[in-house]
C-alpha cells in the first residue's frame, strides 16, 4: 500500500516547480514511509512513495517503467490474484514477484480490458508514451482513493486531498453547493468534494486522456448494477446458495493473505472479524496474530472479552491494546489533515489510534467490513420491508408526536415519521442514513444569505440517481445496493484508509471480494435476510465453522461517544473553532443558534449532538486549510 501523486499538462504549459512536488510526497509519506520516487516523461509527472508489502527489494520501486519504455505506472494497493493473472496471460521474464509488474504487463497485453481481470483494491495511474495517453483507475469497490483536478491546462491527481492542494499550489474555494449534502452525512459523495474544481474517481471507474487534444472521458469498467441482476440466483437450492458463499468467503480471506511481511487480524469478536479470524488461521503459514483494543473511556464498549474468547478458541497469537484518548481535539484535527476535508464518522478516531499502536508491530491487517452492508446486517433493511405500512401511518404519528412536550423521544419520532412520510423511496433511504430533517431545522445553523444560497441544492440527489439503477429490487435489497454504491465507499472505507494508512497500517477488507460481492447481490433480499432475519445467509455460511455464541449473540454496534465530548472535554475545543471561524467568515453562521442548539442537548430538551459534531469538523477544517467564503 502507498501514496501516489501525479501531474500532466497541455503542450505549452510547465509542470509545477520541484518544491511543490516534493512537498506533496511528504504529505505522503505516512502512506509509504519505506521509499519514495519520482520519474518524469515529457509532460508527465509521477511520485510514489513506498509501504513495502509484496517484493521487498528494488525491484518493487515505483514509480516503474515497463522495459520498453512505452508504459510507466504509479500504484497504489494490492492485486491478490496477480501470482494467476500472470500466468493466465503467458507473461514472461518478469523482474519482479509484485504485482505492480502484473499490473503493468497485463495493460501491455490486453489494454483496458486488463482493469476486469484484476481482484484487489488499487488506485493507480498509467502513462502511455506510444499512444500519448493518461489513464486514471480506481477499483471496483471504492477501498482506496484517488482525487483529481483536470481544467484545460492540466490535470493534477493524488491519494489524498492536501498532497492534491500542493501540487495546485493553491486551496481552490468552498463548492457551496455541496454544502446541504455534507449537513446531512457530514461527508461528500460521489464525485463531489467541497472544492471548486477537485473530484474523486467513482468506484469500478476510469478517467482516459489524450494528452495531444487534452479531451477526456470518465467510464465504469464494473457496475454493480449489472452485478446484481438477481435471475440466475432465484431458483438455486438454499443449501448450494449456502456453500457457495463459503466456498467464496473462505477463498477471498485466503488470497488476501498474500504477503511478504507478517498479516493480522482486527478482532472485535462480531461475526465478521471471527470469520476471517476462522478461515485465515486455517490459511496462514504461521501462527495468525489478532488485536482487540479497550479504550479508557467507560462510554465505549469494550469489546476485548469477546473477541478473547474467539482467539481462544482458534489458537490465535492475541494481542489486547489499551487506548488512552486525552488527546481527542489533536487526533480530531490530525485526522481533519487526512482527510482534507471535514469528516463525521468519529469511529476514524478509535481506528486511529487502534492503528498507532499496532503499526509499530505489524503492516498488514485483515478487518470485517462490508459485511454488513453485502448480507444485510443492518436493522434498516429489514425495516424496509414495512415500507408500505409504516408510510401509511407516518402521518397520524406525525400528528400524535405533536402533542408531546419537546424531548429527544419527541424528536425522533417526527424524523421517522418524516423519513416514511416520503413520496420517493430514495429520499426514504437517504433520510435513514442522516440525523437529520429535510427543512430548515439544520439549515438554521447558517446565517440567512448564506443559508439561502446552500439550499438550492438537492442534498438527495446523489440518493434519487443511485437508488433509481436498483428499482427493480425489493426494498430492502434497494437499501443494501445503494449502502454499497454510497455509504461503504465515500464514508466507511474512506474512514478506514485514512485512520489506518496515517500509520502505514494496510487494512485489507475480505467481504469486499468482487467475486463474493457479485454472488451475493445476484440473490434476492428474501432468500439472503428471510422475514427480514439479519445476515441469515452468513450465519448458515458460518455455522459449524464460528463458534454459536458468535452467531446467536447480539449484534453489538460500536457507538463513539461523541456526544459526551462535545458537552465535556471538548467544549471549549469547540467555541475556540467557532470564534476563530467567525472570525474569518463572517455572516456564514448563527452562533445564536449553535448556541441554543448545544443547550437543548446538554439539557436533554432535543439531541442536535449529530449537527454540532459535524459543526465541529467543519470549523476545524475551514480554520486549518484557511477556506474562506465569499458573502
Amino acid at each position: 500500500m502507498c501514496g501516489i501523486a501525479g501531474s500532466v499538462v497541455r503542450t505549452g504549459f510547465a509542470l509545477e516547480n520541484s518544491s511543490s512536488r516534493e512537498k506533496a510526497l511528504s504529505l505522503l509519506r505516512h502512506r509509504g514511509p519505506d521509499a519514495r520516487g519520482e520519474c518524469t516523461r515529457d509532460s508527465v509527472w509521477f511520485g510514489h512513495t513506498r509501504l513495502s508489502i509484496l517484493d521487498l527489494s528494488e525491484a518493487g520501486h515505483q514509480p516503474m517503467t515497463s522495459l520498453d519504455g512505452r508504459l510507466t505506472i504509479t500504484y497504489n494497493g494490492e492485486v491478490y490474484n496477480y501470482r494467476e493473472l500472470s500466468a493466465s496471460l503467458g507473461l514472461s521474464n518478469l523482474h519482479s514477484t509484485c504485482d505492480t509488474e502484473v499490473v503493468l504487463r497485463a495493460f501491455t497485453a490486453i489494454g483496458a480490458l486488463s482493469f476486469r481481470q484484476l481482484n484487489g483494491m488499487f488506485a493507480y495511474a498509467l502513462h502511455d508514451q506510444r499512444d500519448n495517453q493518461l489513464w486514471l483507475v480506481r477499483d471496483r469497490l471504492g477501498i482506496k482513493p484517488l482525487y483529481y483536478f483536470l481544467d484545460d491546462e492540466r490535470l493534477v491527481f493524488a491519494s489524498e486531498i492536501p498532497a492534491l492542494l500542493a501540487l495546485l499550489g493553491r486551496t481552490p474555494d468552498c463548492d457551496t453547493s455541496g454544502i446541504h449534502e455534507w449537513l446531512l452525512y457530514g461527508n461528500s459523495l460521489g464525485q463531489r468534494t467541497l472544492y471548486h474544481g477537485i473530484c474523486q474517481l467513482l468506484p469500478g471507474h476510469f478517467l482516459r486522456l489524450d494528452l495531444e487534444s487534452f479531451k477526456s472521458e470518465t467510464s465504469a469498467y464494473w457496475s454493480l448494477q449489472k452485478e446484481s441482476a438477481i435471475a440466475r440466483q432465484v431458483h438455486r437450492p438454499a443449501q448450494d446458495l449456502i456453500a457457495t458463499t463459503r466456498d467464496l468467503l473462505e477463498a477471498a480471506v485466503a488470497r488476501q493473505l498474500v504477503s511478504d511481511v507478517p498479516v493480522g487480524v482486527f478482532l472485535s469478536g462480531g461475526i465478521d472479524s471471527s470469520a476471517i479470524t476462522a478461515f485465515a488461521s486455517r490459511h496462514h503459514a504461521s501462527r495468525l496474530s489478532t488485536f482487540s483494543a479497550g479504550f479508557d473511556d467507560p462510554l465505549y464498549p469494550d469489546e476485548r472479552p469477546k473477541a478473547r474468547q474467539v482467539a481462544e478458541h482458534f489458537g490465535t497469537d492475541h494481542h489486547e491494546l489499551f487506548i488512552e484518548g486525552r488527546e481527542i481535539a489533536g487526533v480530531v484535527e490530525t485526522l481533519i489533515d487526512h482527510h482534507g476535508m471535514p469528516f463525521f464518522d468519529a469511529a476514524n478516531i478509535p481506528l486511529y489510534l487502534m492503528a498507532k499502536k499496532v503499526s509499530g508491530e505489524i503492516k498488514v491487517v485483515l478487518q470485517g467490513d462490508g459485511g454488513d452492508e453485502v448480507f444485510g446486517g443492518y436493522r434498516r433493511y429489514a425495516t424496509l420491508r414495512m415500507h408500505s405500512l409504516l408510510h401509511a401511518f407516518a402521518g397520524v404519528g406525525r400528528i400524535a408526536a405533536g402533542a408531546l412536550p419537546a424531548s429527544s423521544l419527541r424528536q425522533r419520532i417526527l424524523r421517522y415519521c418524516n423519513i416514511f412520510g416520503q413520496k420517493d423511496l430514495g429520499v426514504t433511504i437517504g433520510l435513514l442514513l442522516t440525523a437529520e430533517d429535510l427543512g430548515g431545522e439544520a439549515l438554521d445553523v447558517f446565517d440567512a444569505s448564506f443559508r439561502q444560497r446552500i439550499a438550492t441544492s438537492d442534498p438527495m440527489a446523489r440518493y434519487r440517481e443511485v437508488r433509481a439503477r436498483f428499482a427493480h429490487l425489493d426494498a430492502g435489497q434497494q437499501m443494501s445496493m445503494v449502502d454499497l454504491s454510497i455509504q461503504l465507499p465515500d464514508i466507511y472505507l474512506e474512514k478506514v484508509d485514512r485512520s489506518t494508512m496515517a500509520h502505514g497500517l494496510e487494512v485489507r477488507v475480505p467481504f469486499l471480494d468482487h467475486e463474493l460481492v457479485d454472488f451475493v447481490s445476484r440473490i434476492p433480499g428474501y432468500r439472503k435476510m428471510p422475514l427480514g432475519q439479519k445476515k441469515w445467509l452468513l450465519k448458515k455460511a458460518l455455522r459449524g465453522i464460528v463458534p454459536d455464541f458468535v452467531l446467536d449473540g447480539p449484534k453489538t454496534g460500536f457507538n463513539v461517544p461523541f456526544k459526551h465530548w462535545l458537552m465535556g472535554p471538548l467544549r471549549g475545543h469547540f467555541v475556540d473553532h467557532l470564534e476563530l471561524f467567525e472570525r474569518a467568515n463572517p455572516r456564514v453562521i448563527q452562533r445564536s443558534v449553535i448556541d441554543q442548539r448545544f443547550a437543548m442537548t446538554e439539557q436533554g430538551k432535543a439531541d442536535f449532538s449529530s449537527l454540532l459534531w459535524k459543526l465541529y469538523n467543519f470549523t476545524i477544517w475551514a480554520n486549518r486549510f484557511k477556506i474562506r467564503f465569499d458573502t
